[in-house]
Parts: C-alpha cells; structure tokens; sequence
C-alpha cells in the first residue's frame, strides 16, 4: 500500500479561469500522483464503504480523502517521453456478480489484451487477472448497457465489424465474446470517434462512430442499418456523446474533430428533404481561430459531458493530450497541458453557445476524463489521467 503523508500537501489552491472575466465556478485540485501510471481514470466505490473511490492505472484511492493509494496490480512508474502504457482506460463494474465492483482495463489498441482484475471483497487477498478479448480495437471505446438490462457491453471493432465485446452472464470468468452488429467494413484498428445514444428517438440506444450510425433494432438478434454520416472530415476525435443541445426534442451530436491536431463541435439533427442529417456547429478550432473561440489547444483526445455549473444543461469537459506520440509528436505537444469545461448556454432566440472555462494549465489529459460527483456534495468533480500524473478537481463552494 503506498501512503500519501498528508493531503494538505496534495492540494494546490488555484482557482480557475474563464477564458473572458473570472468565473464562479473554481476547483481545487488534488495530485492522486505525479507519475506516470496510465491514461485512464474513473471513479467507483471500491471497497463499498458508501465513499467513492478512484482508480487510475494500478491503483485504486480510497475515498473520502484519496489519500491512500491501494495497488491491485503490479505498479510500474514509465517515463513520460516513451509510449503510452498498458492502462488507456479504467472502467468500473462487478463483472463477477459477487457484489463487488471490478475493474477493466484495457491497454494499447495493438499491443495489449483487455483484463479485468476480481476486487477480493473483504479478504486481504490479491486480485486475481481474468483474460477478457484479445485486442479491442478503436480508440475511444465504452461501457455502456445497450440494451437497458443491467448487462454491460464494451462498444468496439473486431475483425471488420462493428459491436461490442462482453462478458458471459452464466460463467464471468470465461473470456469475453465479440457481438457483431452490421456488415463488414475496413475499419482502421486505430479508429477515432465512437460513442452512444438514442439517434432516433424510439428509445433504444445506437452506437455512433465518426462514419455514422448504426440503428439498434427492435429484435435483438438482427443486424442494426448502417446510417451514413461523416462526424469530422478530419480524423475524428475520441469519445462521441449524444444530447439534445438546443433543446428542440431530437437528439444532437457532440464530438473532437481530431484528437492529434484541432477542432471540437456539436452537431445539430435537421431534416433536409425528408432525411436526417447533421449540421456542424464549431466550438473550438485550431490557433488561427481562437479569438473567435475563446480557446485554442490541440489534441483533445479525451471528453465526457456533465451539468458543471447545476444550470440543468450539460457542459463539455475536455483537455489537451499530453505528449501522445511523445515531447515532438503531434501539433504543439509541448503547449500547456490545459483541462477546460465548455458552459452550455442559449439566448433567448434559442442560439447555442459554449463558453470556455480554464480549470487547469499543468496536468491534460490521456484517453480518459470523467466528471462525476466523487464527495457526494451534489457537484460534479473531474478525474483526469496523463503523463504528468493522476489528478482530482474538487468543484469548490455550495451547489
């Protein structure tokens, strides 16, 4: 078990910035570690003491303090200038059916296999390693439940087809099994851009990629339509989420453009002669553009959408990769590694506009953001994991 000493030494008071005047809206930010361990990072409640907890590549931070750092598997401290590590994401669940929650963790899309590691409940034991799936290609996958059903599934690509790996509900310790949905393709094992949501609005959930979507069908074993519809005409950028931003019924898209270089947008659903399509609404481009943005930073490789400020609107949290293909790789790799929430907010005529918030300029992120309430104080806090360290952002002040 590695102790922090004290968590008045993990705490650097800085308030956050708005991009234009000061904002209400500050963190505190808590150093989980300043090595590099991984580029994923979630929360959950891993000892099931009623606190949450946070895991970040080989350690899990029990909560309320996260002042102890509790190894479940094998640390090993990686130099940051190298490639990325065997832990890209952390994801949360009890995939045993014990009652305990596990953790999966997948690492380089082709380098390394997924496993889920078996919380030993109360013993003092090791947690055991189960062998999930071979490779899960794509590079922003997820853990969802598709199907509404209490079963997760992890959205991915395998052998020219788009689904989504998961686990055996009879015997959860076997490897996991690949569930195609559609036709196959020729899908780059590298891919950018995946996500889910209800496209249509019948009230089963689609998987989106950055090429389009595909339609979950009412029968469960058929074959879900493919919907052509380009996302980014870059390369696409990492997780995709699905909301109704201005808030006229049907559901929008919001995505990075590309996340080694530039760009993030929502894309709004319109009907154009009788078919559904999308149109793209810049929030952020690239460095000639960031008077007209507010912001400007490269590789936003990492997303994830949560009511920020409580105004009942959720807000995009979303930061600048740190060093992805090393210290000269990429577009400025080594420009500030900056953590921003974008406000959501619409006039009266009903014109969206997402408004830039600094929360930090000294961390990034690497594949994984979450922005989840972690002290149960009813605000959203942000977990972020880079080569510069895992960290905590505390949401200061009452709701």
């Amino acid at each position: 078990m590695l102790r922090f000493v004290s968590l008045a030494l993990l705490l650097l008071l800085t308030p956050s910035l708005a991009a234009a005047e000061p904002d209400s809206v500050t963190f505190t930010k808590v150093v989980l570690t300043d090595a590099y361990y991984c580029d994923g990072i979630q929360a959950g409640d891993i000892n099931r003491d009623g606190h949450t907890d946070i895991v970040a590549g080989p350690f899990w931070y029990a909560g309320p303090t996260f002042q102890e750092a509790h190894a479940f598997y094998s640390a090993e401290k990686l130099p940051p200038e190298v490639s990325p590590s065997n832990s890209m994401f952390s994801f949360v669940h009890d995939f045993s059916g014990d009652g305990w929650p596990d953790i999966l963790v997948l690492g380089r899309v082709h380098k390394h296999a997924a496993y889920w590691y078996e919380n030993p409940g109360q013993h003092e034991a090791a947690w055991k390693k189960h062998f999930a799936f071979e490779r899960v290609r794509g590079e922003s996958p997820a853990l969802v439940d598709l199907h509404g059903d209490g079963h997760v599934q992890v959205i991915c690509h395998w052998e020219g087809q788009w689904g989504w790996i998961e686990p055996n509900e009879t015997e959860p310790r076997r490897p996991w099994r690949f569930q195609p949905i559609g036709e196959k393709g020729d899908w780059p094992q590298f891919y950018h851009g995946e996500g889910v949501g209800d496209i249509n609005g019948d009230g089963r959930t689609d998987l989106v990629i950055n090429d389009g979507w595909y339609e979950q069908p009412s029968e469960r074993n058929s074959l879900w339509k493919f919907h052509a519809q380009k996302f980014s005409t870059d390369r696409g950028g990492a997780q995709i989420f699905c909301d109704d931003v201005d808030e006229d019924g049907d559901t929008d898209v919001i995505t990075a453009l590309n996340g080694h270089e530039w760009g993030l947008a929502w894309f709004e659903q319109i009907s154009v002669e009788g078919k559904r399509t999308f149109r793209q609404h810049t929030i952020m481009g690239n460095r000639s553009e960031e008077a007209q943005y507010g912001v400007a930073f490269s590789q936003p490789h990492a997303l994830d959408l949560a009511d920020i400020n409580g105004d009942g609107k959720k807000d995009i949290v979303i930061g600048k990769r740190r060093w992805a293909h090393g210290p000269e790789g990429d577009v400025e790799p080594s420009a500030p590694p900056v953590v921003y929430w974008f406000e959501r907010t619409q006039s009266n005529e009903g014109n969206v506009k997402f408004v830039p918030h600094l929360i930090d300029n000294a961390s990034g992120v690497g594949t994984q953001i979450q922005a989840t309430d972690v002290n149960d104080d009813g605000q959203a806090d942000i977990l972020t994991a880079s080569k510069l360290g895992s960290f905590l952002f505390l949401r200061d002040g009452p709701k």
